[in-house]
């Protein structure tokens, strides 16, 4: 699945060395070729802009697009008028999306602490300030969710998290920090708390 971004263009990691001998051009299409290559940028996938890719480099708005060109002209690209400029469908499946195969983890929950009294500041770590919550966004967000929500997906779901949050931070992650991420291998969890007693909770308790 192709990832879609609404408003900014989606950030890519590529890395200019102004010091070498190689121009910046040659670089920068090397640099995409090989994201392509290896998987970080996937079949489909939205490309930022000219404009906004030459702004993060700090080079020339016209050598990005001669760079697009060249990769549309190798197969690497597609464009049409008025889209944007995606991945073309030739890096096929990439290595690491088989499901990783392994014992299944235990998901005890802990118990939950109860405050005794207020505290003036918690500097209990892991807790975020949760007056500063933005409620009028997130019940916003909630209601648009609501509303266009398939009836299927109000059920428990994958234990994992949402399939389509976890591709969407496997591409962030493949583009922006060139990280070999792939949705079958990420878990989302709602807390450090809680992913410490998944990871350790399996494991047997050692003699001191």
């Amino acid at each position: 699945m192709a990832i879609e971004w609404s408003g900014l263009s989606p950030g890519l990691l590529v890395r200019l060395d102004r010091s070498a001998s190689q121009p910046l051009r040659a670089q920068l299409e090397a640099g995409l070729r090989e994201a392509i290559r290896d998987g970080r940028l996937r079949a489909g996938e939205r490309l930022p802009s000219s404009r906004e890719l030459a702004r993060a480099l700090a080079v020339s708005r016209g050598m990005v697009q001669e760079c697009y060109g060249q990769l549309l002209a190798e197969g690497y690209l597609t464009s049409r008028t008025g889209s944007a400029t995606r991945v073309a469908g030739i890096s096929g499946q990439q290595a690491g999306d088989q499901p990783a195969v392994g014992p299944a983890v235990a998901s005890p929950w802990p118990a939950r602490q109860l405050q005794q009294s207020p505290l003036i500041a918690d500097f209990e770590p892991g807790v975020p300030d949760l007056s500063s919550f933005p409620r009028t966004d997130w019940a916003w967000a909630v209601k648009q969710a609501c509303a266009e929500v398939a009836s299927a997906d109000l059920g428990y779901g994958d234990p994992r998290g949402s399939s389509v949050l976890r591709e969407v931070l496997a591409g962030y992650l493949r583009r922006v920090r060139a990280a070999a991420a792939s949705p079958a291998r990420m878990i989302i969890s709602t807390a450090l708390r809680k992913e410490s007693t998944w990871y350790c909770g399996p494991w047997p308790a050692r003699a001191a």
